[in-house]
């Protein structure tokens, strides 16, 4: 009977601990997508998507009017991003607000992720720094 106890009680503890280092994985990742160098905005005002580049699952370039781009970070994965042919944003009255706006994709418009927050790009060699940045964060995993 005791030995079962110590099997019992070892197996929940290796659970705990890897679901505490998933969590503590998901943070560091999740920081990953911290850009001081950029300005960040609360929403987009007037919004009229006129294209959009993803850059990985869990961000995308949109352009909004000619010379307007911005960087959306989302709240989670959307592995759908890399291979969708139309990008859907949700906005109320022609405005996008992080926290509150998502993005899916034309293929499974049912499955949302939430925009976590947005930065505006000021142009192409910014865009370009971005990307590189955010693509070298696959390296790390």
């Amino acid at each position: 009977m005791m030995t079962l106890f110590k099997v019992i009680f070892t197996i929940g503890l290796m659970v705990l601990l890897s679901a505490c280092a998933a969590t503590e994985a998901n943070k560091s990742k999740a920081a990953m997508y911290q850009f001081d160098e950029l300005e960040q905005v609360n929403s987009i005002d007037n919004f009229r998507l006129d294209g959009w580049r993803s850059i990985d699952s869990r961000s995308v370039l949109i352009d909004v009017r000619p010379r307007q781009t911005y960087l959306l970070v989302l709240n989670g994965i959307n592995n759908n991003l890399k291979f969708a042919q139309a990008l859907l944003v949700s906005s109320k009255m022609n405005k996008v607000a992080a926290g509150f706006d998502a993005v899916s994709t034309a293929d499974e418009p049912q499955f949302k992720t939430q925009i976590k927050s947005i930065y505006r790009i000021k142009d192409k060699q910014q865009e370009q720094q971005i990307k590189e940045k955010i693509e070298s964060f696959s390296k790390i995993d």
